[in-house]
């Protein structure tokens, strides 16, 4: 999403709550007919103020007619704010900027859009934290650190970026355990707070990488993985791994580390996997600076599908 759209989306919105806001009013005045005029001598009081009558005397005429006026609407059912337009966002009433700088919602909105708009997320835009479900996991230890997991991930989007010391989570783990899920429900929670979200597999970024290498794509390619404040890296160790994917994906690691960026890494691997595979140095960099989260259970797509058969 391009901020000319974010700030039309944001306009439309404004215009459409100015409008409901005057159809109220237009009831208001039909079956109240005192609110209409009570509406017409405030409407007056500033071009009054500039003929010389005096600012207290008006300031204390206005603050009359509007106690009155909110009897009236109270007497017949009212909200004191019934005609008031509702605005979408309270800090810039839906204009997308307080002052001149832009206000947040409209950063939450190219973010989210851009996080919707990543191949990998489109499809997972609903999984959240309320959808995950613990009833595939066994009672006792499986749950309970199943559990452990689902409120540690919590905490981390909740309190993104500055409540996590981690420079982010690697979860391992077999197939269909709920990497995917969590994953995106952190990644959902955090692009809605406005923050810049990545969601790609690890053989999708080694491919843009290496392009951006050899001119076929822009450099702007590579620095959106080093510049956006969450990365996502889904699947690694299931990319064609050579002596180039695995540096420059340590390398883009240590730097989004260096850089103070948050990344979250989804794998099949465990420790000694990412060792063999990768080598030390992103094996300690893992272990080190990344909390590590370890998904236990069986395959809950193949629970489904036998439940169903059932």
């Amino acid at each position: 999403m391009k901020l000319n759209d974010a700030l039309r989306i944001k306009t439309e919105k404004r215009i459409a709550a100015m409008q409901e806001a005057d159809e109220r009013r237009s009831e208001l005045h039909a079956r109240i007919p005192r609110v209409k005029e009570i509406d017409e001598l405030l409407r007056d009081i500033p071009m009054r103020s500039l003929v010389g009558e005096s600012i207290e005397d008006l300031r204390s005429e206005s603050e009359k007619l509007n106690q009155e006026r909110a009897r009236l609407l109270s007497a017949c059912g009212y909200a004191a704010d019934y005609d008031t337009p509702k605005f979408e966002c309270p800090e810039c009433n839906d204009g997308g900027y307080c002052g001149l700088k832009l206000c947040k919602c409209i950063k939450a909105m190219l973010a989210t859009g851009n996080y919707q708009e990543s191949s990998l997320a489109h499809g997972l835009i609903d999984k959240t934290f309320e959808s995950f479900s613990l009833e595939y996991y066994a009672e006792g230890r499986e749950r309970e650190q199943m559990e452990a997991i689902l409120s540690n991930c919590k905490k981390y989007a909740e309190g993104f970026p500055d409540a996590n010391k981690a420079a982010g989570l690697y979860f391992y783990g077999g197939t269909g355990l709920g990497k995917t899920h969590l994953t995106a429900a952190v990644a959902n929670t955090v692009s809605k707070k406005g923050f810049s979200v990545i969601y790609e597999s690890a053989q999708q970024i080694v491919d843009t990488l290496d392009a951006v290498r050899f001119n076929r794509a822009d450099v702007s390619e590579r620095k959106k993985y080093e510049a956006c404040s969450l990365l996502i890296i889904d699947d690694l160790g299931a990319e064609f791994i050579t002596q180039y994917s695995i540096s420059a994906l340590t390398s883009l690691i240590d730097l989004r580390i260096v850089n103070g960026k948050k990344t979250i890494i989804s794998s099949n691997l465990d420790h000694n996997g990412i060792k063999k595979h990768y080598g030390e140095r992103l094996y300690s960099r893992l272990l080190g600076e990344f909390r590590v989260l370890q998904f236990v259970g069986k395959d809950i797509r193949m629970q489904k599908i036998k439940g169903g058969n059932n």
